[in-house]
């Protein structure tokens, strides 16, 4: 009786030059596209669904923060610019994130019938990344930072219409007021951690 020999996927995969094989290199390289393209867009309707990401972009007339307690404009609160469109320097950066680099496959693991091709993901921004693209005018700090950690002059805010606010809606006191209570608020930091998990 002839002896039937067992196929070795693992050695035949070991021996296959992947990188000589444009097809299956396209199948691999298209497949880590779509991924990166599927988590790049949750990462920006998770932006763009945020509560903080909505109030500043309802710009500085729009009353009634559920950040603040009910009361007044995040986006005056943070001080912004009247006609200034904050939010659109996060979009770019997530616009632009997880880029695959097609010549940079490489086979990392055997197992059985299955293999893992990887690939290396470009401009995936850090928070800190993200803190040196938005700084507050009247400060040195981050106001997605300032969103995230607390904001100092909570205390001192007063909402009034004024030809002296850079946002139009909201002016410092000399004293603190108390009339406003922000609380620290998870923000970008998630979001790109939640990216981050759905890499593999």
């Amino acid at each position: 009786m002839a002896r039937v020999k067992k196929l070795s996927l693992n050695k035949l995969l070991k021996k296959y030059n992947f990188k000589g094989s444009k097809q299956l290199q396209d199948i691999a390289y298209k497949a880590a596209l779509k991924k990166a393209n599927e988590i790049r867009q949750e990462a920006i309707d998770e932006l763009e669904a945020h509560p903080v990401t909505q109030e500043i972009e309802a710009g500085p007339n729009a009353m009634g923060s559920s950040l603040l307690g009910g009361r007044g404009s995040l986006f005056g609160f943070l001080g912004f610019e009247q006609d200034s469109q904050p939010i659109m320097v996060i979009k770019d950066v997530f616009n632009k994130m997880l880029k695959v680099n097609k010549n940079q496959g490489v086979l990392k693991k055997i197992s059985g019938t299955k293999f893992i091709l990887e690939y290396k993901i470009q401009n995936m921004p850090t928070i800190t990344d993200i803190y040196s693209i938005t700084p507050l005018s009247w400060s040195t700090k981050s106001w997605v930072k300032g969103v995230q950690k607390g904001i100092t002059n909570s205390a001192n805010t007063i909402f009034k219409s004024s030809d002296n606010s850079r946002s139009g809606v909201a002016i410092q006191s000399k004293q603190a007021v108390n009339f406003i209570k922000f609380n620290p608020t998870p923000y970008i930091d998630v979001i790109l951690k939640n990216a981050r998990k759905k890499f593999r």
